[in-house]
């Protein structure tokens, strides 16, 4: 449940206009690797509390942000995560495709969408929130490290 919790934090903080941060390099948690395209920071983070890391990216140009959360999970913390942000976001209802829970929203005018996966066998969850130019996103779906299971795939419908 603090996962769930820390999820409607950064659902707060996902939105607002984007401020400068680090130079685009390689992302490393203990839970995933990612490299970064040129255009992209590191808004916030990585931030580790309770086993849960979160992690804020933006593009530079503020088109296009992406909330990466990795943590513990017990078994239905997928769905929970799923219904909490697409309440907070008052995005479409959650639906199951390719072994995880997607839903779109859109608030100001921004269009996006989340990803909940969850891994039994490692017990965590993945709750990616990308909003802006999704397309501009598609290096997320490029994450590497020892949870396979985790990893996010493209939506194919949004």
């Amino acid at each position: 449940m603090k996962l769930i919790a820390r999820i409607a934090v950064l659902l707060a903080l996902l939105l607002p206009a984007l401020a400068g941060g680090l130079c685009a390099a390689p992302l490393t948690t203990k839970y995933y690797s990612l490299d970064l395209p040129p255009d992209w920071v590191v808004v916030n983070g990585p931030v580790t509390r309770n086993g849960a890391v979160q992690v804020l990216l933006g593009q530079k140009d503020h088109k296009t942000s992406a909330a990466v959360i990795v943590g513990p999970a017990e078994p239905g913390d997928a769905e929970k995560a799923a219904e909490t942000g697409s309440k907070g976001l008052k995005g479409s209802k959650p639906v199951a495709r390719n072994g995880q829970l997607q839903f779109s929203f859109e608030q100001k005018g921004v269009k996006g969408y989340s990803v909940v996966r969850e891994d039994p066998i490692s017990k965590l969850l993945l709750v990616l929130i990308i909003s802006g130019d999704v397309r501009q996103a598609d290096f997320i779906y490029k994450m590497r490290g020892p949870y396979k299971a985790l990893y996010p795939l493209r939506p194919d419908s949004f």
